[in-house]
């Protein structure tokens, strides 16, 4: 059957998100007012449902931090694969310059030098600077002026001018202007020349480039894949608000749950791929607020489906949300959340390439889009709905349905209850990871406890609605028009 094409147009397909999540808060009501048995269980489903997945993703949160232990143990500078191909290997590891400090980007810098690489002069670091950015420039120059005659990593800025046709104020314009000037300088090999790209603000550990190294050559099909980075906001955090810890240290959760599950796993923030691959995928795109996430869709039918996300144990370490103030951190986190949620944009990209592309199963084409769709669709309304479920029969039920009336609410309480007391279990494992990355005080202990107790309220504003706002503009047609970069303040 051939779809008209209205049905395959950004009109159409910008509404679906928005349209989902009013359908899905409305189904219950319908249901109890159709059918009240079957309404309740409905609610039944959905809490338990909620229930599960919280405690799934402790599990694997668990699995996937003690696997992080012990990779992060093994010495791979005498692997075979390390000895033999990884000399071969090339690094281009990509920092786009904005509006961030010198002294930032100078840590940047150093972390990417002072690592136990043995071949360190297979490294190049490459400055993509914006040339719109006032100061920016004048600090990529200083970069190269003080590191590239002291240091074996070869340090390359590529200035990117503004207003190219076809681009818009985006990352992915920036970044791929850098490789794509690079590439005129020198000949590569497509298929061992390993491009990351990490945000300013990230200091990687000293085992980053083995393991990434590793991980690359001794993947089977290792060109048809991403490898994902595992983040850790710990830079700043000492001098960072409860809610932007929280949020930091739940991306960092939602990372390490999300590796134990390579089907739906997606690239986030730093990230690397071969330079066949990229160019596979026509680099990033241009005009894309959030080019990690649609990285993947590009390069996933570059490849017709044939392509997957690769964990890689390699931490990150990163800036949690900070600014001047108390009110500029909750704007600039709110600003950012609702970056990464202006994701579900993917749905206009993603199901007409589906449509298109007869070289993927269906079964994988339905499983996929039902997947983004659901993601984006419980991002926003979730935990609304969870939290506001139990109380639609109190307002629709008669008298002899009373008893099932205040059970509900109850049993809801009950789980909500349950689960917040088991946020002991998050609080320890953010405890032993921020240890072994920053500087635990005593207070800390019983201050990182306590802040967990806030993640109710934290889900139902700070997290949820931005993601409405991401849905309601693409609804109304008032779509993000640049990439709204997060402040980074000086190190002292």
């Amino acid at each position: 059957m051939k779809l008209h094409p209205y049905f395959l147009s950004q009109a159409f397909l910008s509404k679906l998100p928005i349209v989902f999540l009013c359908i899905i808060f409305f189904v219950p009501i319908i249901l109890l007012s159709v059918n009240y048995q079957l309404g309740i269980l409905f609610i039944a489903f959905y809490i338990s449902y909620w229930t599960i997945k919280v405690f799934e993703s402790y599990y694997y949160v668990l699995t996937s931090y003690i696997t992080l232990l012990r990779t992060n143990k093994k010495d791979y500078s005498d692997y075979p694969v390390i000895l033999s191909d990884a000399k071969h290997l090339i690094h281009i590891v990509i920092v786009p310059i904005y509006s961030e400090p010198y002294d930032v980007i100078k840590e940047n810098i150093e972390s990417i030098i002072a690592n136990d690489y043995p071949y360190k002069e297979n490294i190049v670091v490459l400055l993509a600077t914006e040339e719109r950015w006032p100061g920016a420039m004048q600090n990529a120059h200083r970069i190269v002026a003080d590191f590239s005659g002291t240091s074996p990593v070869r340090i390359v800025n590529v200035v990117h001018p503004p207003n190219i046709p076809g681009e818009g104020k985006v990352k992915g314009s920036n970044i791929t202007y850098a490789i794509r000037r690079y590439m005129e300088t020198i000949e590569l090999d497509d298929r061992m020349t390993f491009v990351s790209t990490i945000d300013t603000d990230t200091l990687v550990e000293p085992n980053f480039f083995l393991i990434t190294s590793y991980v690359f050559l001794s993947t089977e099909h290792n060109q048809n894949a991403i490898y994902q980075y595992t983040p850790v906001y710990a830079n700043n955090w000492h001098k960072g608000t409860f809610f932007a810890r929280l949020i930091a240290m739940g991306t960092t959760f939602w990372q390490l749950s999300e590796s134990q599950n390579p089907e739906f796993y997606r690239n986030f923030a730093v990230y690397g791929q071969s330079l066949y691959c990229l160019k596979q995928s026509n680099f990033w795109s241009l005009t894309s607020i959030v080019e990690d996430w649609f990285q993947y869709w590009r390069s996933y039918f570059a490849f017709d489906g044939m392509f997957r996300i690769v964990n890689v144990p390699a931490v990150c370490r990163m800036d949690i949300v900070e600014e001047e103030t108390f009110l500029k951190t909750i704007r600039s986190q709110y600003k950012q959340l609702r970056r990464w949620s202006w994701g579900c944009t993917d749905i206009e990209f993603v199901i007409p390439q589906f449509v298109q592309n007869s070289k993927i199963p269906t079964f994988e084409k339905v499983k996929k889009t039902i997947y983004l769709i659901f993601n984006h669709l419980f991002w926003a309304g979730g935990a609304f709905m969870l939290f506001f479920i139990g109380y639609i029969p109190g307002i629709l039920s008669s008298v002899h349905e009373s008893i099932i009336t205040l059970t509900i609410p109850l049993i809801t309480s009950f789980l909500f209850t349950w689960i917040f007391a088991t946020i002991i279990f998050p609080s320890i494992i953010s405890i032993l990871i921020m240890k072994k990355y920053t500087t635990f005080r005593k207070r800390d202990y019983i201050f990182n406890i306590f802040q967990w107790a806030l993640i109710p309220v934290l889900t139902l504003t700070l997290f949820s609605l931005p993601a409405i706002e991401s849905q309601l503009r693409l609804f109304f047609g008032k779509r993000l028009g640049t990439f709204e970069t997060t402040q980074k303040m000086k190190r002292n």
